[in-house]
C-alpha cells in the first residue's frame, strides 16, 4: 500500500503542478520571438513546451512525490485503440449535431499560407502540446497527488473541478456561462480522469484530449453565434441560447458537448464495474 501523505504537502504539489504548466508554456512560448517561418513555430513551440513539462513533471514525481513516472501513470506512450476512436468519435459526434441545428456555414476565404498555419497550429499545439502537458499535470501528477493523500473519489473530482475553473481565469465570464463552464469543465475533467483509471496511463486521455482540442478549438472549423474570421471555417449557429452555445466560452462547454462526456463517462463506468464484477 502506498504511504500516504499530509494535506500540506499535498497542497504543495498541486500548486507546483500549476506552476509547471505556466513554465512550460510561458517558456515555450518565447520561441515565437525567434524568426522562424510561422509555419513550424507551432511546432517547435509544441516540442519544446511537452520536452519541458516532462522534465519539470519527472523532477516533481521524483524529488517533491518521491515516485516514479510510472507509478504517476506517465508511463512509456502507448496508446489503446479504444481510446483512439472515442478520440475522433466523440469530437465529430459533438460537431454532427451541433451542425445539424439551424445556422450558416461561411468559409472565410483566407490565404492559403494562413490556412495551413492554422492546421499545423491546431495539431501542434492546441492538440499535442496542452492535450499531453495539461494530462500529465492533472491525470498524471495532481491526480496520483490527491489519491494518496485522500482517495480515488477526490483524485478524480477535485482535479476535474479545478481544470474546469482555472479556464475561467480571464475570461469575463456571466454567471450562467460560468455555470456552463463549471458543469462542462468538471464533467470533461472526470472523463479523462477515468479514462485514466480505466487504462492505467495518462497517454490515452491525452490522445482524447488532444484530439478533441484539435478539431474543436484548433480554428479550422469554429461553431458559435458568430463568425470567427481567424478560422478557414465558421458554422454560425442561429441561436443565442447559452444551453447550445455554451455562452462566451464556447461550445465546448455547450449542453451537446457536455451530454457527450457524460456518455464517455457513463460507458467507463459500466465497463470498470463489468470488470470488478461489482
Amino acid at each position: 500500500m502506498e504511504d500516504r501523505i499530509g494535506t500540506g504537502k499535498a497542497l504543495l504539489i498541486l500548486f507546483l503542478s500549476i506552476v509547471v504548466l505556466v513554465f512550460a508554456q510561458g517558456l515555450a512560448g518565447l520561441i515565437y520571438l525567434i524568426p522562424f517561418p510561422g509555419v513550424i513555430l507551432p511546432i517547435f513551440y509544441a516540442a519544446l513546451c511537452v520536452v519541458l513539462a516532462y522534465w519539470a513533471v519527472n523532477q516533481l514525481c521524483k524529488k517533491v512525490l518521491k515516485l516514479t513516472l510510472r507509478e504517476c501513470r506517465i508511463d512509456k506512450p502507448k496508446i489503446e485503440v479504444k481510446w483512439l476512436v472515442c478520440a475522433f468519435v466523440l469530437p465529430i459526434a459533438v460537431i454532427a449535431l451541433l451542425v445539424s441545428t439551424p445556422g450558416e456555414f461561411v468559409y472565410n476565404d483566407i490565404k492559403a499560407g494562413e490556412a495551413i498555419k492554422n492546421v499545423i497550429a491546431a495539431i501542434f499545439v492546441a492538440g499535442f502540446a496542452a492535450g499531453v502537458v495539461e494530462e500529465m499535470a492533472f491525470r498524471g501528477v495532481i491526480m496520483k497527488t490527491l489519491e494518496m493523500r485522500w482517495g480515488k473519489g477526490v483524485a478524480i473530482v477535485v482535479p476535474s473541478v479545478i481544470f474546469g475553473l482555472l479556464h475561467a481565469i480571464g475570461s469575463n465570464l456571466h454567471a450562467l456561462d460560468l455555470l456552463m463552464l463549471f458543469v462542462g469543465g468538471t464533467s470533461v475533467g472526470i472523463m479523462f480522469s477515468l479514462i485514466v483509471y480505466q487504462s492505467g496511463s495518462v497517454w490515452n486521455s491525452a490522445i482524447v484530449h488532444g484530439v478533441w482540442n484539435c478539431m474543436m478549438i484548433g480554428n479550422v472549423l469554429t461553431i458559435g453565434p458568430s463568425n470567427n474570421e481567424n478560422s478557414i471555417f465558421s458554422y454560425i449557429l442561429s441561436s443565442e441560447s447559452t444551453l447550445l452555445t455554451g455562452g462566451k466560452f464556447g461550445v465546448e462547454v455547450s449542453i451537446v458537448a457536455i451530454l457527450g462526456y457524460l456518455f464517455v463517462i457513463t460507458l467507463i463506468l459500466y465497463s470498470m464495474k463489468k470488470q470488478t464484477g461489482v
